[in-house]
């Protein structure tokens, strides 16, 4: 039986309205764009999957996700932003900052959903929080003031650490690594902290820092939030584990990787919320009247194998406000 005579049959069988209607439906069709690597960032692809598994949406019967990881290379944002726009998709889910801006550039009629953005309204993304305006919206993880929270937790952990460097990631959008870099220094000053920031272009200049005397002398190591040191990140801690350097990462993934603590937005959840947003596009709701949301909870995982490792000792009133310890 073809399509026509399928239908004809179901509306003689008194077949409801939306059954009919699912008949000439196609599945919709998701371009998820992630600007880190699938090795170390598959797990944001596997919250957003969740996500739309739990509001009724199965890969292969009535979604299709077309996935790309930029390999954190933003050189690749370009041609990537191109090949999802060419395959037409219902709905566009973006990571970072960069390639937000890219693909808002590149489209102005397909909804784009933000994943894990640090800032929207100071990059220029969307017009405000409440009232995003355009065809984006989506998630506001606040990454950038997480420099601040980050020096405050290692004055804190680390009181005999008077020194620090931090790395940013200068392929992200100038407006944010320079509120970063405002933010923490003002932290650093704050908690008597001497900052030493480094501003990088590629992962070679992020090893060139790593093996910098200034680095080996600091006392611990801070990074901003950007796909870069999140694809070098198993790198990055092994390289900072050899030099018994006390290292503050921007997710759960690096004390797991051997770094000593992290303080951030949940990642996981933030993708998971993401295909809430898909979902109420797909419905037709329109990008400039869902409010861009901001994340609700902050986990602090500790590494208390790195705490040994690095004759450190955390301070009890630390250790109690962590949400997970890795013993």
């Amino acid at each position: 039986m073809n399509r026509r005579r399928a239908l004809i049959a179901a509306l003689a069988f008194g077949a409801p309205l939306a059954s009919r209607a699912q008949l000439e439906k196609k599945p919709w069709r998701v371009g998820l764009f992630l600007s880190g690597s699938r090795a170390t960032g598959s797990g944001n692809e596997v919250a957003f999957l969740a996500g739309m598994k739990s509001l009724g949406y199965e890969v292969g019967r009535n979604v299709l996700v077309e996935t790309r990881y930029a390999e954190g290379n933003p050189t690749r944002w370009s041609a990537i932003a191109d090949e999802l726009i060419a395959l037409k998709p219902h709905v566009l889910v973006v990571s970072s900052s960069g390639n937000t801006i890219v693909m808002g550039r590149k489209t102005k009629t397909i909804p784009i959903v933000m994943g894990s953005v640090g800032d929207p309204v100071g990059d220029g993304i969307v017009e405000s929080l409440a009232k995003p305006g355009g065809n984006v919206t989506g998630n506001s993880l606040q990454l950038v003031e997480l420099g601040a929270k980050q020096i405050e937790l290692m004055a804190q952990a680390l009181p005999h650490v008077r020194g620090a460097a931090a790395l940013v990631d200068l392929s992200q959008p100038r407006s944010q690594t320079d509120r970063y870099r405002q933010i923490a220094n003002q932290a650093a000053a704050a908690n008597g902290v001497a900052l030493e920031i480094f501003g990088v272009n590629s992962s070679d200049e992020v090893r060139q820092v790593l093996k910098d005397p200034k680095t080996r002398q600091a006392g611990a190591m801070l990074f901003s939030a950007a796909p870069r040191f999140n694809v070098l990140r198993p790198e990055i801690c092994r390289t900072a584990t050899s030099l018994r350097l006390p290292l503050i990462g921007f997710s759960a993934e690096w004390p797991r990787d051997g770094a000593l603590m992290s303080y951030s937005p949940s990642w996981s959840e933030a993708y998971r919320r993401a295909a809430y947003f898909v979902d109420r596009i797909l419905k037709g709701a329109k990008p400039a009247d869902l409010p861009v949301e901001q994340p609700t909870k902050f986990d602090l995982v500790i590494n208390r194998k790195a705490e040994k490792m690095l004759g450190v000792t955390i301070p009890n009133s630390i250790l109690v406000r962590a949400d997970r310890v890795i013993e």
